[in-house]
């Protein structure tokens, strides 16, 4: 389990970083088979297997439905592999990281390798920041879109940090106050408005979850006050972050908000509409190499021709390759998703942080 451990913490110590791809792979299925040995040694296999029974349902409709589709793609094996790269090995690390999280103490342990890796990341963004000049910019780091994806998911995992109990307090501190600086400043070299509206969601969202909750005895007039400077503080940052892109990428005399209101995603969104349109229930293949030209094509602007490849929204994007299947099964799922962690909330302890985590 000890071996476990370390290829585990390996894999998501180098998860942002550019061509990490292999080593993230395999240190995932070097741990899997440890755990399973390790397991199978105690007699105790059946207790890898998660107790959730409609997230399982959810998942295995996604999977199925993505195999099946990469049957009408012009290229099936190319969809399988997309299908292990996107499915299999999410799933594999759920299984990794829910059989080596069974304490407060292991939950810990990965919130120091995720700080340690965010600090080399921030490190490297510093040095290297993203440019929205540059639009196809090759940093050592994954491309920007990833990159705020990223950061936007490890924000959650301070409030592990923010609700630790006392005996890890002081370490969830000083892991707070190193981890938060870094996040907020990769977020906003990252150029990207919309990480500041998901911090903002998050924020709202916690609050309110952690006091039904009961993770704190009782919400005070002055955490509320807190809450609301720190919303405010997101849309500043938010504000600022769109004074940035008017001024870089903006016709001169656009303004900021001028600017907001003719953003790229309502071509995007009006194209891929009318693509789901064409072929609602059969889709175009999952995977489908074909698909991202096809769409590029529709775009009347030559910069959205050159760069856009995709709908920018994994509804739409599943949608456009499953039809309406497709759309079903990822919203299924983030539903089981959001069933299955608010149904963690009411309980103790462990279960209960990483419940609001996954809200």
């Amino acid at each position: 389990m000890r071996f476990a451990t370390i290829a585990a913490g390996i894999a998501i110590l180098v998860a942002p970083f550019r061509g990490s791809a292999g080593l993230r792979g395999a240190m995932l299925v070097l741990a899997g088979a440890a755990i399973m040995f390790a397991f199978w040694r105690a007699g105790q296999l059946r207790q890898l297997l998660p107790p959730y029974k409609a997230l399982g349902i959810a998942v295995l409709a996604w999977l199925l439905a993505a195999s099946l589709w990469s049957f009408l793609s012009p290229a099936p094996l190319e969809g399988l592999s997309v299908v292990k790269r996107d499915i299999l090995t999410p799933l594999l690390a759920c299984f990794v990281f829910y059989a080596l999280t069974r304490t407060r103490a292991d939950m810990m342990r990965w919130l120091c390798v995720l700080t340690a890796g965010l600090v080399v990341l921030t490190v490297m963004i510093v040095h290297e920041p993203f440019n929205p000049l540059v639009n196809m910019q090759k940093s050592d780091y994954v491309a920007v879109g990833v990159l705020s994806s990223w950061i936007v998911m490890l924000a959650p995992l301070m409030t592990v940090l923010l609700f630790a109990d006392r005996p890890s307090r002081r370490g969830a501190v000083a892991l707070l106050v190193i981890a938060m600086p870094c996040l907020l400043l990769s977020a906003w070299l990252s150029g990207n408005r919309t990480v500041w509206v998901c911090f903002a969601s998050m924020l709202v969202v916690a609050m309110l979850v952690a006091s039904r909750g009961r993770l704190i005895a009782r919400v005070h007039r002055r955490s509320f006050v807190i809450a609301l400077i720190l919303v405010a503080a997101l849309v500043l940052l938010l504000v600022a972050t769109m004074q940035f892109r008017a001024e870089t990428q903006a016709p001169n005399g656009i303004g900021p908000l001028a600017f907001m209101l003719q953003d790229n995603r309502a071509p995007i969104l009006r194209v891929a509409t009318d693509m789901i349109s064409e072929r609602p229930l059969q889709g175009y293949g999952y995977a489908n190499p074909e698909l991202a030209d096809a769409l590029a094509a529709r775009f009347e602007s030559p910069w959205l021709k050159n760069y856009v490849q995709h709908a920018h929204n994994v509804v739409l994007d599943h949608a456009l390759q499953m039809g309406l299947t497709g759309a079903i099964v990822i919203l299924g799922l983030f539903a089981a998703l959001l069933w299955t962690f608010m149904s963690r909330i009411p309980l103790g302890g462990l279960a209960r942080l990483v419940g609001l985590c996954g809200v």
